[in-house]
């Protein structure tokens, strides 16, 4: 848009001033002025937001029991923190940032072990406290933006499956959910093959709608999720017959799949690899070694629009992480419940796994790996970037009211 007067600065402009604020100022930016809040509230400033670092976040949660109308409740609560360095035992007596945000539904169970994370919003499953007589078995999900606290609560479509994606549409802002049903592949426990893809816009008043997805693709289950990087989300794929693995990638403003070359690797398996992205917002790829000594592999793909661009740029070596008894490298790796890849505050890039024995960080820069404690139990780890998006346009009409618990 163009300027309105002489002396003012362009949209795009105070979009770029406005990305580079603290969060807490996008509140007073809004409240300058309609104008002003148009340019905060547009998609385009959000993807400006977008652009900061991503940090890693851990969930946790706990039962209470609080009193409500003089009766005694149980109250399950799930607690979102953002890594700040302070996860390492060595700088635990540096001053500790904000208090971690908390929510709670207190008519619902809230799967914090499910908790996946796109364009600024964390979504899980929910299940009701007290289901209703007749009901169905299916879980709705929850979406929360820890920024804004707008939550929302949709159904699952009917039948089985999983949300394999999420994201805020490029044109509206609107958020919309991915969800993917799928069978078991056999001989292959790690691997299931999708069968149906359908989307959602949230809070728009619209059902699930079906999208085209290709035929014969094995991709692994719940234990992995979709990464975002320009406006698609990837997913490690291996199509039936090629022997090969690729990239299934879904264009979010055309709705379409399609599929992209992944690194040409001898021996690269879905189950013992993840697509991810690195800080220096490059499309990426970790994949198992087969052969000892075990290590993890670092492909980065240079070049977004030429798939020949992949490049190996490092070997991450494993053999000083000590495995539980009767574990094996590629069980281990495909079991694992997080595996992730951001810039810390004072650790530069770190890779991080999340295992159900606990959690250890891949320092790059000094090529060493460190246990992370995280004061308590950790259900997800996860990378989250925060979205400055208005509750009403991310939720619409599903927009509703929680308590939220500190």
């Amino acid at each position: 848009m163009a300027a309105h007067g002489p002396f003012l600065l362009p949209d795009d402009v105070l979009a770029d001033i406005l990305a580079r604020l603290p969060r807490r100022s996008i509140g007073c930016f809004r409240a300058v002025c309609r104008a002003w809040n148009a340019i905060a509230s547009s998609p385009s400033a959000d993807r400006l937001f977008a652009k900061r670092p991503a940090a890693v976040t851990a969930i946790t949660e706990k039962n209470r029991s609080l009193e409500v109308d003089d009766e005694r409740r149980p109250v399950y609560i799930v607690r979102f923190d953002f890594f700040r360095g302070r996860w390492h035992p060595d700088v635990h007596s540096h001053k500790r940032g904000p208090c971690p945000r908390a929510v709670s539904l207190d008519d619902m169970t809230i799967a914090a072990e499910a908790f996946r994370s796109w364009d600024g919003v964390l979504c899980t499953r929910v299940f009701p406290r007290e289901p209703q007589p007749g009901a169905g078995a299916g879980a709705d999900y929850m979406l929360w933006n820890p920024l804004t606290n707008a939550c929302a609560v949709v159904s699952a479509p009917a039948g089985e499956g999983r949300i394999i994606g999420g994201y805020a549409h490029p044109a509206t802002g609107r958020f919309h959910l991915l969800h993917c049903s799928d069978v078991a592949v056999p001989r292959h426990r790690d691997l299931v093959a999708p069968i149906t893809a359908r989307i959602l816009a949230v809070g728009d008043g619209t059902a699930w709608r079906e999208v085209p997805l290709p035929s014969s693709l094995s991709m692994m289950g719940e234990r992995d999720h979709s990464v975002s990087l320009h406006g698609n989300l990837h997913w490690l794929v291996q199509p039936a017959g090629s022997g090969k693995v690729a990239l299934l990638v879904f264009d979010t403003a055309q709705e379409k799949f399609w599929v992209m070359a992944a690194p040409e690797r001898p021996g690269l398996d879905p189950a013992t690899a993840r697509s991810r992205v690195v800080p220096g917002g490059k499309l990426c790829v970790l994949a198992l070694t087969q052969q000892p000594p075990v290590a993890l592999e670092v492909w980065v793909l240079d070049d977004y629009s030429d798939t020949r661009s992949w490049r190996f740029r490092e070997t991450v070596r494993l053999d000083s992480i000590r495995l539980p008894p009767r574990s094996d490298w590629p069980r281990w790796f495909a079991a694992a419940a997080a595996v992730e890849v951001v810039e810390g505050v004072h650790e530069g890039e770190e890779i991080f796994i999340q295992h159900e024995h606990g959690i250890i960080a891949y320092s790059v820069r000094n090529k060493v790996w460190r246990n992370v404690s995280v004061g308590q139990s950790c259900a997800a780890l996860l990378v989250y970037r925060e979205s400055v998006m208005r509750p009403e346009i991310s939720f619409g009409k599903a927009l509703r009211v929680f308590r939220r618990r500190t």
